[in-house]
């Protein structure tokens, strides 16, 4: 049975992630800490060889897949983008803390949906077509070995719905132009929609650190 081998990686760092903002559908780019970041994980650490790149269309996604795969031309995949926010869009938690139904949202833990937001289960499957496509294209072409670069939400997302071993949503996060190799039976991707988890990346940064460095960037925004 085929067995193919996809690198999930997140985006570098944007304004908003010091601002504190709601970035989802918003279209932004990288900022130069965040470029700054990349190189640097790029000249540590080593990513792996691939067949093809695939990205979000968001620019923040291309922008970190032509920053470690310069040679490479990514090919987008429109399911892969960040979850909509909807009118909590490029604000902050400041901003928006005295509308009901930013309240009514935090209340819930974040299961209402936000004014003209996108509701959690089509994001849900919306992002597993997107990696389903993937596997597809890899599958038609015979490409054994690709990055996807994509979204904190889109990769802790596909992670708990289809990541083996099964870990909570906490556990899967990751730092800008860190991510996890998937390790994909066409079998047991076909029928169970399930996947093998392993290895994060880049090679030689362990995921302790990068989880650490994750909550560091978490830190900063609260801050």
């Amino acid at each position: 049975m085929s067995a193919y081998r996809i690198y999930l990686i997140r985006h570098g760092l944007t304004e908003a992630n010091f601002s504190g903002k709601y970035i989802g559908a918003t279209d932004v780019d990288l900022c130069e800490q965040g470029v700054a970041s990349l190189l640097s994980l790029k000249e540590q650490y080593e990513y792996p060889n691939v067949g093809r790149v695939y990205s979000s269309p968001l620019k923040r996604s291309i922008q970190t897949a032509r920053l470690i795969y310069p040679h490479m031309t990514p090919v987008t995949v429109d399911d892969l983008r960040e979850y909509s926010f909807g009118e909590f869009e490029n604000k902050t938690a400041e901003e928006l803390k005295e509308l009901p139904s930013y309240r009514a949202w935090l209340d819930s833990a974040q299961q209402t949906v936000p004014p003209h937001a996108e509701a959690p289960a089509d994001f849900s499957q919306r992002v597993l077509d997107g990696l389903d496509a993937v596997i597809r294209d890899m599958m038609k072409d015979k490409i054994s070995d690709a990055a996807v670069f994509t979204h904190a939400g889109v990769i802790t997302a596909l992670l708990c719905a289809c990541g083996l071993p099964k870990r909570p949503y906490s556990e899967w996060a990751v730092e800008g132009g860190c991510g996890f190799t998937l390790s994909i039976n066409a079998w047991l991707w076909g029928n169970e929609r399930l996947f093998e988890v392993f290895t994060p990346l880049p090679y030689g940064k362990d995921v302790d650190s990068v989880m650490l460095d994750y909550q560091k960037e978490l830190d900063t925004e609260e801050e």
